[in-house]
């Protein structure tokens, strides 16, 4: 990487978790627009992205609760339209002078009286006649200090680097490539400098033929690395932990305040089954929402514990680290059992101290996040690595955390965990050679959440309505899908909601939390939220996996119709953990599509995960966009299990007899994809 991008290129992207060329060119647009032709003003159509060419007849700043900044076009048939900025700097105003000619894009809002686009993206000119791009415009996520022009320019530069050296030529791929009629080169070509005549929409909703063919290669990869490491394992020698004596998970259970449901007491003993036996267990623990698996991976560690071996449990965010911390070292308190949390926070002397300790093996039980990975850390005994919410970690980093344990000549246990729901038949045919275990019930005193459905019309209704609910000590989530007005779709965003709520709550009652902000400021305002310091939490989906929070017994949803049954029913779990009656609003637009109103009737109906992600599969039709691309798969950017079933199921079939015809074609694939040649070290 570092002879491909410059050092300081390099930091922004990593916070992309974009670590070389390859995962530059697999970063793909989230979106398009269509800046390739000017709408007359008259022609324009309400909540489209249109680009307007106009001349400036007037600039000013008005109030509208706070300052605005409006500026007015005119185009040649004499129609009119307004520029709003509800956030700018001081001097933007003066760049707007009137008789320039500006380009504008963005998305419209029209009514009977002003036609208009918030936060457009302008270009100024002295005269009239403006060059207009050939192809579509691919808009991607992008990170403070790396822009949309910026990271395109790099991506070009990855997509001829790619060329020029001949490196995505691969054979295992050949057969998808004369039926597709595509390559991965031409596939990537396509995504990222899409002709102005290819299909908007296709390209919108990843349903291309060359959005196919990535998904197909990215699911290969998988399926290949699964199937080849699960070979590797059967030659792998990890300890026989003895299940006998095991004082410490006497000791876990009766502290407990409720009694383990079945399903939990099952999957523990499939989990000790496969730790006694010699063989390295690499095994995938799926259950809902509240279904328990923290205390099951709790209970299981204490057979590691006990034949004096160390564990590892890593969660993807520090806030999340210090729950699991807290609710460990609670447990084990009355034990010898030493529990440490390690995280990037925690610095100087104290760190050096617990790396130290991790080494020596006085440390048993550490949890942390990333900063485990760090090349300085190792553990003298390893016995178990937990992965908390698998799917935001890369395979690398499995691995790599996995390497650490390596010193007494054992290879340690992976219990990776998810409450992502897959459907149970697709988990069958991908996870076809990886151990999965199933927790399929919730506890018994677990609170059943109200779901109710309730149309926009209502929304400020409801806002004041919320008030009583603060008054009740209660606490609440208010989720809105987009963070700003000038994304694509005009969705309710997070800052002008919660300044709406700030106008008649308490400020220090009301905090918001997007994806745009630092993990640091993140963590911060969840730590009040905790702390019931935050009654009131406005956020974006960045919340649907985070930590407990008892006491938040209210949710609302906005633009429910517009998010995937999956991503919902993750939100709605984020209320009814504590002894209060909960209840989750979902607020939709009028006039839904019947397919919106089956898939709201799903979620209205049902709380079993696994059950809806089930029927949201049946009812879904092709190339349907149906919600969040996060797969619950590690590794997985671009394909999603329930959106690319068949292909799923195209690669599984596949996979298998591609690594009896060819292994080294296989292995050569898996390599680069995951540009580690050391993928299969464990």
């Amino acid at each position: 990487m570092k002879s491909f991008f410059t050092p300081h290129q390099e930091k922004l992207l990593n916070k992309l978790n974009i670590q070389n060329w390859f995962d530059l060119l697999l970063h793909l647009p989230v979106r398009y627009e269509d800046r390739t032709k000017i709408t007359d003003i008259q022609d324009l159509k309400d909540n489209a992205f249109s680009q307007v060419l106009g001349k400036v007849i007037d600039v000013d700043i008005v109030f509208r609760g706070k300052r605005n900044l409006v500026v007015h076009l005119e185009d040649g048939c004499g129609d009119q339209i307004s520029l709003r900025y509800l956030h700018f700097y001081p001097n933007q105003k003066a760049q707007f002078k009137v008789g320039k000619y500006v380009l504008a894009a963005g998305n419209v809002r029209k009514n009977l009286i002003t036609t208009e686009i918030i936060h457009p993206e302008t270009a100024v000119f002295n005269a009239q006649e403006v060059v207009l791009p050939e192809n579509l415009t691919p808009i991607y996520s992008v990170t403070s200090g790396l822009g949309q022009k910026n990271i395109y320019r790099l991506i070009n530069k990855a997509l001829e680097f790619a060329s020029s050296q001949k490196l995505l030529n691969f054979e295992i791929l050949n057969h998808k490539s004369k039926t597709d009629g595509v390559n991965l080169l031409d596939s990537l070509y396509a995504i990222h400098q899409p002709n102005k005549n290819c299909d908007l929409q296709e390209l919108n909703y990843f349903s291309t033929i060359f959005h196919q063919h990535i998904k197909y290669a990215e699911l290969l990869s998988q399926q290949l690395y699964l199937k080849l490491s699960k070979d590797e394992f059967k030659n792998q020698k990890s300890k026989i932990f003895t299940l006998k004596n095991n004082n410490l998970k006497d000791s876990i259970l009766n502290s407990l305040p409720f009694k383990l449901t079945e399903s939990q007491e099952q999957v523990i003993h499939e989990i000790e089954s496969d730790m006694s036996s010699g063989k390295v267990m690499h095994r995938l623990l799926q259950g809902d929402v509240g279904s328990g698996k923290t205390i099951v991976a709790i209970i299981v560690s204490t057979l590691i514990l006990n034949n004096e071996y160390q564990v590892a449990f890593m969660a993807p965010t520090e806030i999340l680290a210090n729950q699991h911390f807290k609710k460990i070292k609670e447990l084990f308190q009355s034990t010898d059992v030493r529990v440490e949390l390690l995280t990037g926070s925690i610095k100087g002397r104290k760190r050096n101290e617990i790396i130290d300790d991790i080494e020596s093996g006085k440390i048993h039980y550490v949890i942390g996040t990333h900063a485990l990975f760090q090349d300085n850390i190792y553990f003298k005994k390893l016995g178990l690595c937990i992965i908390d919410e698998q799917h935001r970690f890369g395979v690398k980093q499995r691995l790599d955390l996995m390497s650490k344990g390596k010193k007494d000549g054992h290879q340690p246990h992976l219990l990776m965990m998810s409450a992502t729901p897959i459907p149970r038949t697709l988990s069958m045919s991908y996870f076809a050679d990886l151990e999965v275990s199933t927790l399929s019930e919730l506890p018994k005193d677990r609170v059943p959440i109200v779901t109710k459905l309730v149309r926009d019309s209502r929304r400020k209704e409801l806002m004041q309505m919320l008030k009583n609910e603060l008054n009740n000590d209660n606490q609440i989530y208010w989720v809105c899908p987009l963070v700003e007005e000038s994304e694509k779709l005009t969705l309710s965003d997070a800052v002008n909601t919660y300044e709406e709520f700030i106008s008649f709550i308490p400020k220090e009652m009301v905090g918001i939390i997007h994806g745009r902000m630092k993990d640091q400021e993140k963590d911060e305002v969840m730590s009040k939220y905790l702390q019931k310091k935050i009654k009131l939490l406005v956020a974006t989906t960045v919340i649907e996996v985070g930590v407990d929070v008892p006491n938040a017994s209210f949710m609302v949803i906005e633009h429910a119709e517009r998010m995937g049954l999956s991503q919902l029913h993750q939100l709605r779990g984020r209320v009814g953990r504590g002894a209060k009656k909960s209840t989750c609003i979902l607020i939709f637009k009028e006039n839904l599509s019947e397919l919106a109103k089956q898939r709201l009737k799903i979620i209205y109906e049902n709380q079993d995960g696994f059950l809806i992600a089930e029927n949201d599969l049946k009812i879904r039709g092709p190339g349907e966009m149906i919600g969040t691309r996060q797969s619950g798969v590690p590794g997985l950017r671009i394909a999603n299990l329930v959106e690319d079933a068949d292909l799923v199921k195209e690669v599984s079939d596949y996979s298998g007899n591609a690594i009896k015809s060819n292994k080294p074609a296989a292995h050569r694939f898996v390599e680069f994809w995951f540009q580690d040649k050391n993928y299969l070290r464990i």
